[in-house]
């Protein structure tokens, strides 16, 4: 029998604090899959779990995110050379342009949200400081295949974090949500020692 991973890599990069990285990175990790992602929801758990060298972090942290936003009121709010060249295509409409023109407006409508940098953390602006995280996220991708050339190491790191996944399993989730939000307990059955026996020699038959 041969076991391989169900995915080599799989990204959770909602923005620290929003909360939306969910249980489907945990669902990966199980079945051997690294992380590249923000400390935002069950990614941290993941990491105190399986260790920093089994996840590629990147993006700010949750207590940053008001200090960025209100440098980017005051017109501090950076773009990165290499993403801007991204914007900069994108406009020129090397992808949709006069074929397909409602494409294009939405495509600079989306791109202008993102340039409007004083409203950075705003839904006026770059809601998810996509591009204040762009820089380390292109960073964590380069960590991600400097890593993965060592095939050993690759290996070595999933069976790590996947080995590491006791605790989000589903009999501990619902034990836990039977004590701490449910308040219920366990209600065991009386087995039927005789009834057990008839069955039993029922099968044998």
């Amino acid at each position: 029998q041969v076991m391989i991973p169900a995915s080599d890599i799989s990204e959770h990069i909602s923005t620290a604090g929003t909360e939306a990285s969910g249980t489907s990175n945990m669902k990966f990790v199980m079945n051997g899959g690294l992380i590249v992602g923000t400390m935002d929801g069950a990614n941290i758990e993941i990491r105190e779990e399986c260790g920093n060298d089994t996840m590629f972090i990147f993006g700010c942290q949750e207590h940053e995110v008001t200090g960025i936003a209100a440098k980017a009121q005051e017109g501090h709010y950076p773009i990165d050379p290499r993403l801007q060249a991204v914007f900069d295509t994108i406009r020129s409409g090397k992808f949709a342009g006069q074929a397909e023109p409602d494409a294009q407006e939405e495509f600079e409508s989306i791109i202008s949200r993102l340039c409007n940098i004083r409203a950075a953390g705003t839904w006026d602006g770059d809601r998810y400081l996509v591009i204040h995280d762009f820089p380390s996220f292109v960073d964590a991708q380069a960590t991600v295949d400097s890593t993965y050339k060592n095939r050993a190491q690759w290996c070595k790191l999933s069976i790590q974090a996947a080995a590491s996944m006791a605790q989000f399993s589903t009999d501990r989730t619902i034990r836990e949500y039977a004590k701490v939000i449910w308040g219920v307990e366990p209600a065991r059955r009386e087995v039927d020692e005789q009834a057990m026996s008839t069955r039993k020699m029922a099968g044998k038959d």
